[in-house]
Formats: C-alpha cells, sequence, structure tokens
C-alpha cells in the first residue's frame, strides 16, 4: 500500500486528490448502501478541541451507538500522540457521591474536549458532489 500523502496547509486540492478521495468514498458508499455517508463538523467543536491546552490535532474514533449507527467519537491529541482526556479537578474530586462514583457536571462547567455528538449525512449532508454521490 502507499504510503498516504501528508496534508500540506495552503496547499491546493489536485484533480488527483479529488479523484482519490472520490474513488474511496464510492467504495464505502456501494459497500454500505444504507450508511451514514460522513459527518458533519462544527468550527465551535473543532475550535473546542483544539484550542485546549497542547492540543496539537483532532483524533477521530469510530464508534457503533446502541441503534447500531455509525458515530464519529473526537478528541483532541498531543505532541506525543496521546489523547487529551479530561481529568478531575480539586472541585469535581468534590463532587464524588456516597458510592465514590463522579456526579455529573454541568456541561457548562467542562471544556469542550470530547465530542460525541456529531451530525451524520444523512441528513447533514452537502449537495450531490464527487464525494458523496
Amino acid at each position: 500500500m502507499a504510503p498516504l500523502p501528508l496534508f500540506l496547509p495552503n496547499t491546493p486540492m489536485t484533480n488527483n486528490d479529488l479523484q482519490q478521495a472520490s474513488t474511496w468514498t464510492r467504495n464505502y458508499r456501494n459497500q454500505n448502501p444504507n450508511g451514514i455517508k460522513g459527518h458533519c463538523l462544527s468550527n465551535e467543536t473543532l475550535q473546542g478541541i483544539l484550542s485546549q491546552p497542547a492540543c496539537v490535532g483532532v483524533r477521530a474514533y469510530y464508534g457503533l451507538d446502541d441503534a447500531g449507527q455509525s458515530q464519529l467519537v473526537l478528541v483532541g491529541y498531543d505532541a506525543n500522540d496521546n489523547d487529551i482526556l479530561p481529568t478531575p479537578s480539586a472541585t469535581e474530586l468534590q463532587r464524588l457521591d456516597a458510592k465514590g462514583q463522579m456526579q455529573e457536571l454541568p456541561s457548562e462547567e467542562l471544556p469542550i474536549s470530547l465530542a460525541i455528538h456529531v451530525p451524520p449525512c444523512p441528513p447533514c449532508c452537502s449537495i450531490e458532489n464527487p464525494l458523496n454521490s
């Protein structure tokens, strides 16, 4: 298998890149005709993950929800390729219940470090183009 090309910022996509991407997405759709085609990642979600201290990129894990639908789990990673996951702060440690289980914190108290509700396509889809039709 040939190595994947590196993405270089401000480098325009070539016709070969688009043709390869189109082939890969078509292969996937052919094997998964009723499956999710992709996911929509908002600027707010990506910036929330990327703005974490020491974050150098976003990793996407594949998952299946309880209904068997494909889902993405997004997490930032550091320069050592380690996922950046929340660690309990002193305030969070004070919120342990009687069984020693962490009580759920209101979402406004936690910075974005993990994204699990990434809208799928469909319904969050583009008009027909070489990547999705």
